[in-house]
C-alpha cells in the first residue's frame, strides 16, 4: 500500500493491518516514495519507518526519478513516478491500496472541470479498480479528511502533516484553500452535490462505453483500427471508439484534441505526414485505411549483417533470428521467409528500385512496390532486410521467400521495444 505519513494513507495502511488480523494468508507491504522535492522528505522518512515497525508491516522506500518542465507539471511527474513505484512492487494477485478520500473526490472533479474534461475526467476516481496492472483498492472514497482524522485520533496514532499542502502555487491546494471554502459557505452540502453528479458521470461513461465496446470489435484488431470500419458520421460513437482505441496502450487517458486530431487523421490522403504524438514514445500514424499506434522505432543502421541459426541480432529495436522450422510452417512460403541455410545475411542497403521475385511468380518487383502489395506501413519498412547466402537473396523480412528448397528455419522479427498494452476491449 501506499504510504506518505499523511492522515489518509495512515487509516489505510490501519485498514490494511486489521485485514491481516482477519486474515493470516494476508501479508502488508508499505510503499513510501521519496520524491526528493522538499526538505522534509526525511521527518516522513522516519514518521512511516517508527509507524510500520509500531504495526509490524515491512516498509520499502523507493527513490523517485523526478522530471519536469516541458508543458509537464511536478504534480503530474511526481502522480506517475509513485504509481510506477508503488505498482512496481505488486505481486502477482496482489492489492494496491491507496488513501484517497472523499475531499480528494470533490477537488478531483474541479480540477477536471477546470481543464474541460468529459465525463470521463468528472467521473474521478474508482473503489476498485480492476486491469492489466493489478487491481487497486480506494476504501477511503466515501470518508472526508475531518472524519479520517477524527478516527485516528480515537485509534491512539498520530500523522504528519504535509506542508506543502499549504502552497497556493499548486492548482489542488488552491481550490482546496481558496475556492471550496467559499463554495461551502455559500452552497449548504455542496460537497454532496459534487460527489452525485461525479457518481452520474461514472454512470454515464461506464455505459457510454460498454456500448462503444461492442462496436468497436469490428474496427479495432491489437495495435490498428480500420478506417473504413469506423463509423464517421456518428461522432459521438466514433470519438467514444478513438479513445478506447487508444487507452489500449497510453499511460494515461488521451486528451480530446488527441481524439479529435485522431479522428482527422482518417481524412488526410498523404499517409507520410500522418503522425500524432499521444504520449512520450508512443504515437499514432497512418498508412493506407488504418490507423497504428507504434513506438519510436530505431530502424537498423545501413549494412549487411550475418545471422546464424540460434543466434539473435539486435539492430536499432528490433531483433532478428532464424528458428526452427515447423511441418506447417513450411507451407507459408507466400508469407513468411524459408531459408535452409545455417547461416545468412541480412542486407539493409537495398532501394525501393531493387527487384525482388516472390516464390511462384513469374517476374520480380521492385520493393517499394512489394511492400505496398504487403501492406507494410511505410514507417515499417526498413526493418525487413533481404535475406541473402553467397549473394543470392532468399526473401525479403519475414514477408516471402524467393527460392524453393529444403526449408530448415524461418526468418522471426520482433521488436526490442514492444508495445504494452494497458487495457482490453
Amino acid at each position: 500500500m501506499g504510504l506518505s505519513g499523511g492522515s489518509d494513507s495512515t487509516l489505510a495502511l490501519l485498514v490494511a493491518v486489521r485485514m491481516r488480523s482477519y486474515n493470516s494468508a494476508f501479508e502488508v507491504l508499505a510503499v513510501h516514495c521519496i520524491h526528493g522535492l522538499d526538505a522534509s522528505d526525511p521527518i516522513w522518512l522516519e514518521h512511516c519507518t517508527r509507524l510500520c515497525e509500531r504495526l509490524d508491516v515491512p516498509l520499502v522506500t523507493p527513490k523517485l526519478n523526478i522530471v519536469y518542465g516541458g508543458g509537464i507539471s511536478p504534480e503530474d511527474s511526481s502522480r506517475k513516478e509513485r504509481y510506477a513505484a508503488l505498482l512496481a512492487n505488486l505481486k502477482d494477485n496482489g492489492y494496491l491500496l491507496l488513501g484517497h478520500q472523499a475531499d480528494d473526490q470533490v477537488e478531483n472533479f474541479l480540477l477536471a472541470l477546470k481543464r474541460g474534461s468529459g465525463p470521463y475526467g468528472l467521473s474521478g476516481m474508482r473503489q476498485i479498480i480492476k486491469d492489466e496492472r493489478g487491481t487497486i483498492l480506494r476504501p477511503l472514497l466515501s470518508i472526508n479528511k475531518k472524519t479520517i482524522e477524527q478516527i485516528i485520533e480515537a485509534l491512539g496514532f498520530n500523522f504528519v502533516f504535509d506542508e506543502s499542502n499549504e502552497y497556493l502555487k499548486f492548482e489542488r491546494n488552491f481550490i482546496r484553500l481558496k475556492v471550496l471554502p467559499l463554495m461551502r459557505k455559500r452552497f449548504a452540502g455542496v460537497d454532496r452535490a459534487i460527489l452525485r453528479s461525479s457518481y452520474l458521470c461514472a454512470l454515464e461513461h461506464d455505459l457510454a462505453m460498454r456500448y462503444a465496446k461492442d462496436k468497436a470489435v469490428s474496427c479495432i484488431c491489437d495495435n490498428t483500427l480500420s478506417i473504413d470500419a469506423l463509423p464517421l458520421e456518428d461522432k459521438a460513437l466514433a470519438t467514444c471508439i478513438m479513445r478506447l482505441f487508444i487507452e489500449q496502450y497510453a499511460k494515461m487517458p488521451p486528451d480530446l484534441n488527441i481524439i479529435e486530431d485522431a479522428l482527422k487523421l482518417c481524412a488526410i490522403s498523404n499517409d507520410q505526414e500522418a503522425l500524432i504524438v499521444i504520449e512520450k514514445d508512443l504515437y499514432l500514424r497512418r498508412y493506407l485505411k488504418k490507423l497504428y499506434i507504434t513506438k519510436d522505432y530505431i530502424m537498423p543502421d545501413p549494412g549487411i549483417y550475418t545471422l546464424k541459426a540460434g543466434d539473435e541480432l539486435h539492430l536499432g529495436s528490433f531483433v532478428y533470428k532464424l528458428c526452427v522450422l515447423s511441418d506447417a510452417m513450411a507451407e507459408c512460403e507466400d508469407s513468411e521467409c524459408l531459408v535452409a541455410n545455417d547461416s545468412v545475411d541480412l542486407d539493409f542497403t537495398y532501394t525501393g528500385k531493387t527487384r525482388l521475385k516472390p516464390l511462384k511468380r513469374v517476374h520480380s518487383r521492385e520493393m517499394k512496390k512489394l511492400f505496398g502489395e504487403y501492406e507494410v506501413p511505410h514507417f515499417m519498412r526498413k526493418s525487413h532486410p533481404v535475406v541473402m547466402h553467397n549473394g543470392i537473396a532468399l526473401g525479403l523480412g519475414s514477408l516471402f521467400t524467393c527460392h524453393r528448397d529444403n526449408y530448415r528455419y524461418y526468418l522471426k522479427i520482433r521488436c526490442d521495444n514492444e508495445l504494452v498494452k494497458r487495457s482490453c476491449l
